[in-house]
């Protein structure tokens, strides 16, 4: 009787909720989007600071004032980056639990490829800034 009931509830709850996923699969999912998203930053972090050593080997500045100056521009470029990273870590999902599991794969895709987008306008940014702070001479 017992593993009737059982059944019964079980073939209930496929029938109510067939196109749900599993709450292990969301968490997967959503960690593997967080990794992603991290090693993105991670890279854009890296590519940051190879583009400011480049530069100040390229066209290392004429005095101590506008090493200065310099110094201090890349921190900030390093801080504002890591201020929208922040944000893209705490951006609310576009994925509802109501989307099937390729509508929230494309969501997943289309703000990565948005975070990507908007760290590489960032880094363009950033190395035109220095290059004006560069030519100052």
């Amino acid at each position: 009787m017992r593993h009737r009931k059982l059944q019964w509830i079980l073939a209930a709850i496929s029938c109510v909720a067939p196109g749900l996923p599993a709450a292990g699969e969301d968490a997967a999912e959503k960690a593997l989007r967080q990794h992603q998203l991290r090693r993105q930053q991670q890279q854009e972090q890296l590519q940051l600071r190879m583009q400011q050593q480049q530069r100040g080997a390229q066209d290392p500045p004429s005095d101590a004032r506008r090493r200065q100056a310099i110094e201090q521009l890349e921190a900030h470029q390093r801080r504002r980056q890591e201020g929208e990273q922040y944000r893209q870590e705490i951006a609310p999902e576009t994925a509802h639990p109501s989307d099937d599991a390729g509508t929230r794969r494309a969501k997943a895709e289309m703000e990565r490829e948005r975070a990507r987008e908007q760290g590489e306008r960032q880094l363009r940014r950033f190395d035109s800034e220095l290059q004006r702070q560069i030519e100052k001479k």
